[in-house]
């Protein structure tokens, strides 16, 4: 039995919604004009639902089951999609771990039944299991050492946005790295993969979105004929929200080496999650600040090369964050402009044409990023776990082109509040360049030193 849900909720888009018997939530977009089709598997599970002893095992998990099926070996895993041409893939979040089969139309029932022999038949080859260790250790290019990772406990770090991410959720998970620790990957076994997979992959705990050319009903029928008989075991409890942090403003320091004598900027504030409404003016506020202050301390004053503005956002909790690199002698100028850049949108001093700007630039590059089924298919997963069964997908159109211009000003003065607002600096006590300099300056020293010997002793003679 299924459920079929009103078109009334599938702004911005034709989208059918349908639930299984089994638990399994379908989402099928169709593109008739289009001559492929995009599945995506997304499993809650991520770093977020993991701790310091098992950091990573998502991660893992997700490579283990790329290893073999109870149909295929990992060569047929690849040979299965890839020889008809398509593509596939596999990643993990801090709270998702996604698969995706791309296909030609025709070859729809190759993916579906790919998605359902890879995600929910794996085997754990137990040969496997340390070879893929070592991959993803080359992934996260390599171990850190015990040096390294005894510098970074003594703050002496290296990852920025993961102390930012400490300080702004105090107490929480969302400060894993999602490849996991050095400790960690070494000391998970078979055993531990098992384990996570049985807890989370788990057919209640999953949504199947399909975009491309595909009837709905069609892709129903064989949605339930693939999954349809998959056992359901419940769903994993959600992370607490973490609480929002009392005092500040938050000053992140970390001194681990980099390669240049550059340094690491960020500055921002905790916000919101996915969900909330303000999300959408946060979004128009990053693409304001991204242009505004390219244009400033990138092409203007020549300060960096480029910027990042965003705002990272988890199903209940968020940050927004200005970042870039420069020169520590920069840093200064850099750190005015982007207070004045702040100050000037608090005091609602920007002008809704400008907004209608940035919100056009928005909305053309959402509209041509939904001209791919992989990336339109992709943009709908981030609401299927998180939305209701009653819940419409927000209009992107609307809710970003409905965003006046005082909005912007009300949510700088809303979250850039001290308590909430911090700023993050990677300051290398040890660089390349230094490194060069100390070592060219002693090897003068010593050269002058012999030199002196040398002379000295010829005068003796």
């Amino acid at each position: 039995m299924s459920t079929d849900l009103p078109t009334a909720l599938d702004s911005p888009f034709p989208l059918q919604r349908y639930t299984l018997a089994n638990g399994l939530r379908v989402w099928v977009q169709p593109r008739p004009d289009s001559e492929s089709v995009a599945a995506f598997v997304v499993i809650r599970a991520g770093s977020r639902y993991e701790n310091r002893a098992n950091n990573g095992v998502s991660h893992f998990v997700e490579h283990m089951l790329f290893t073999g099926t109870e149909r295929w070996s990992e060569d047929e895993i690849d040979e299965v999609i890839t020889q008809r041409g398509g593509n596939f893939n596999g990643w993990t979040g801090a709270e998702t771990t996604t698969y995706f089969a791309q296909v030609l139309a025709c070859d729809f029932d190759i993916a579906l039944d790919w998605l359902a022999e890879v995600v929910f038949r794996p085997t754990f080859p137990a040969d496997k299991v340390d070879k893929e260790r070592e991959v993803i250790f080359e992934e996260r290019f390599g171990r850190y050492g015990r040096l390294v990772n005894a510098l970074d406990a003594l703050g002496f770090g290296y990852d920025l946005d993961r102390d930012v991410r400490r300080a702004l959720f105090p107490g929480s998970t969302i400060s894993l790295r999602i490849a996991g620790e050095d400790d960690s990957l070494e000391h998970l076994e078979r055993a531990d993969l098992l384990e996570h997979y049985y807890a989370h992959y788990t057919i209640d705990n999953a949504v199947l979105v399909i975009a491309g050319n595909v009837e709905p009903q069609a892709a129903l029928d064989r949605a339930t004929a693939y999954f349809g008989n998959l056992e359901r075991r419940g769903r994993v409890p959600v992370p607490a929200t973490p609480p929002y942090p009392k005092h500040g403003p938050h000053k992140v320091v970390v001194r681990g080496p980099l390669i240049t004598d550059q340094a690491g900027v960020m500055i921002g504030a905790r916000t919101v999650g996915r969900l909330h409404p303000d999300r959408w003016p946060l979004l128009v506020l990053a693409e304001l600040l991204s242009q505004d202050l390219t244009k400033e301390i990138r092409y203007r004053q020549g300060l960096v090369y480029g910027l990042d503005v965003y705002n990272d956002q988890y199903a209940d909790a968020g940050y927004f964050v200005i970042g870039t690199t420069s020169a520590s002698n920069k840093r200064a100028a850099i750190l005015a402009e982007i207070e004045k850049h702040l100050l000037a949108v608090r005091r609602n001093e920007i002008k809704s044409e400008r907004v209608a700007e940035v919100q056009a630039g928005l909305l053309g590059n959402w509209a041509l990023s939904m001209e791919d089924n992989v990336s339109r298919a992709d943009w709908l997963t981030q609401w299927a776990l998180a939305l209701a069964d009653d819940q419409p997908v927000p209009d992107y159109r609307n809710v970003v082109g409905a965003v006046p211009a005082a909005d912007l000003a009300r949510v700088v003065e809303t979250y850039f509040k001290p308590q909430w607002r911090y700023l993050g600096l990677h300051q290398p006590i040890l660089t390349v360049a230094r490194g060069a300099r100390a070592t060219g300056v002693a090897a003068g020293l010593g050269l002058s030193m012999w030199l002196a010997r040398t002379w000295l002793r010829g005068r003796k003679r």
